[in-house]
């Protein structure tokens, strides 16, 4: 064998060695592997009611100020109104505030006051007023368009001394708060309602008068305007009248 011939073979058998090194060294590296996350199970929530603002304690509440959060169910408040709720959510207009309620605070059961229940009537007083009730008609009503909420005058309205068929009327209490009509507490957009028993709001110091103006005369109520200009009646300021309307057989 020549030379030439050897020196090839030794470069051959040397360039192998080479590649089965190679091969064998890279063989040893870890296979790489998808990692397995293991999936979490879905968190069943709830829809529940929360104040979309501040309400204080008597303070009716409305849809424009409550919304719907979802919320985990495995953590709800204790009493908290849901979805499922249907019934609290339909008198939701006539629903006051026990307690006062920040923005964003689920609603519940135990911070408020639904119709029927003891100290409904209660919580719409304000501190130091009291309730009185009167039972009018149409006429006297406004042809019953006063609803709770809204402001009213009251007129006293009785025979003349003379006793020739004249009535004298003067204003009795001015900027007087409706608190209810009959069993309704809030204005539920059904319209004019042929109205019975009215509840009002008075300082104490009014009650007696307007008892007794009840069982003598008539009183009629007149609703004010829902915009007042500036400088006008003092909450429920006793007024002494500075016109007196005459009526002879319906005619002023």
């Amino acid at each position: 064998m020549n030379s030439g011939r050897i020196i090839l073979l030794a470069v051959a058998l040397v360039a192998g060695g080479a590649v089965f090194f190679l091969m064998s060294s890279g063989g040893n590296e870890p296979v790489p592997t998808a990692q397995i996350i293991p999936q979490q199970d879905a968190i069943e929530v709830e829809q529940v009611l929360v104040a979309d603002r501040d309400f204080a304690r008597g303070d009716r509440l409305d849809v424009e100020g409550t919304r719907w959060v979802k919320w985990p169910a495995s953590n709800l408040p204790e009493g908290a109104i849901t979805k499922a709720n249907e019934e609290f959510y339909a008198s939701l207009p006539e629903t006051v505030a026990r307690s006062v309620m920040v923005k964003n605070e689920p609603i519940t059961e135990a911070k408020v006051l639904r119709p029927g229940q003891a100290g409904m009537m209660a919580a719409l007083l304000t501190p130091g007023m009291q309730a009185v009730t009167l039972d009018v008609s149409m006429r006297q009503s406004a042809a019953g368009f006063i609803l709770p909420g809204d402001k009213i005058d009251i007129y006293h309205t009785v025979d003349s001394d003379d006793r020739d068929g004249t009535l004298t009327s003067q204003l009795l209490y001015a900027n007087v708060r409706v608190l209810a009509i009959d069993q309704t507490f809030a204005q539920t957009g059904e319209g004019a309602q042929p109205s019975s028993t009215v509840t009002l709001e008075l300082v104490p110091t009014q009650v007696e008068k307007f008892l007794t103006s009840r069982e003598n005369g008539t009183l009629s109520l007149a609703l004010r305007s829902a915009f007042q200009p500036e400088g006008g009646d003092e909450l429920l300021q006793e007024t002494q009248p500075s016109e007196i309307v005459v009526i002879r057989y319906g005619q002023s």
